[in-house]
């Protein structure tokens, strides 16, 4: 009996100290704290409990627990191309001004069939390959091919080129859009005729001044009706810095026209510098030239182009002629 209830004693302190060592070998959850192993920067960061990550630029941040997908990045929309609008052979020109020694061409602007004059920003909207031009002057014609134009911010015009260099002052349209040139000539700058039709028109201007310098006349059939006018340019500026103006300077474009029994001196463009204090004046004056006369729209009357230069700029303006009625209908200078 003795040696049974020993026996049992033995048993029941060695499950005692089995279930002892058991215990101590598993902790509870009140004695666990958590915690997070980071990533290297670039990658991802495990959090072993729920709780808010602040994004990361440039990286993700994946969560333990429940959502481990990170916010969606956004992106911006492609930036809209720019497609030139389209139109049908035969119904749009550009007018190109050449001048000489030059392969760069001023873009003046344009005729559109449905739409008319054109300035050369609305011009510059229709031309999107290189293309063939004829160009004009009264000695002769030429085509060219010349690319597309460039945008030149200084002075907000634009400019096209081409490896030719033009041999004079030229201007040009799309080939094949004047099928025929109507006939101009060239006239002596010397003849006393247009000397003398010159200083009158100055005196009725109220002054005449010293010396009468024309720098181009051309004899043209503005309307096709058989009877010629004759255009004329001429310009004085006394010798100084080219900025500025004295006294009795001058540029001026003229027309002499019939009109039934008279022939009258009709003015297209006109600077003449009068003051009463014969002082220099900073005033950047313009010098007008004839450049050419062409039916640049087709409508069987010929405009009238002019060039115009000044310190450091210059340009085209193009004129329509209605008449005695005269009107600028296309201006490009800097």
């Amino acid at each position: 009996m003795t040696r049974v209830k020993k026996s049992f004693m033995i048993f029941v302190l060695l499950f005692s100290l089995i279930a002892c060592s058991q215990k101590l070998g598993i902790p509870s959850e009140a004695d666990v704290t958590p915690t997070f192993t980071p990533w290297v920067g670039g990658t991802e960061t495990a959090l072993a409990v729920p709780s808010p990550t602040p994004w990361i630029a440039g990286t993700e941040t994946a969560l333990a627990v429940r959502s481990p997908t990170p916010p969606p990045v956004s992106t911006l929309p492609p930036l809209p191309t720019f497609t030139p609008p389209a139109f049908e052979e035969g119904t749009f020109s550009p007018v190109l001004s050449a001048s000489k020694d030059s392969g760069s061409f001023l873009l003046v602007g344009g005729i559109k069939k449905d739409q008319g004059w054109l300035s050369a920003v609305q011009a510059a909207q229709f031309i999107s390959n290189e293309m063939d031009y004829d160009f004009f002057s009264p000695n002769g014609a030429m085509q060219v091919r010349v690319g597309v134009p460039e945008f030149e911010p200084p002075c907000g015009n634009y400019v096209m080129r081409s490896s030719i260099i033009m041999p004079e002052t030229m201007i040009g349209v799309a080939s094949g859009w004047i099928p025929e040139k109507r006939g101009t000539r060239d006239l002596s700058t010397d003849d006393p005729a247009y000397v003398q039709a010159v200083a009158e028109w100055f005196r009725s201007q109220g002054n005449s001044p010293a010396e009468i310098h024309i720098s181009r006349i051309l004899q043209v059939d503005i309307e096709g009706d058989g009877v010629h006018e004759v255009l004329l340019s001429a310009s004085y500026f006394k010798p100084k810095f080219a900025f500025l103006t004295e006294t009795g300077d001058y540029s001026v474009v003229l027309m002499r026209k019939v009109f039934g029994n008279n022939v009258l001196t009709v003015p297209l463009v006109k600077d003449y510098y009068v003051s009463s204090v014969p002082e220099y004046e900073i005033s950047y004056p313009y010098t007008y030239m004839l450049a050419e006369a062409l039916d640049l729209n087709g409508d069987g009357t010929l405009e009238v182009i002019v060039h115009a230069s000044r310190w450091e700029g210059g340009g085209v303006i193009v004129f329509r002629v209605d008449g005695q009625n005269v009107r600028e209908i296309i201006r490009t200078i800097c």
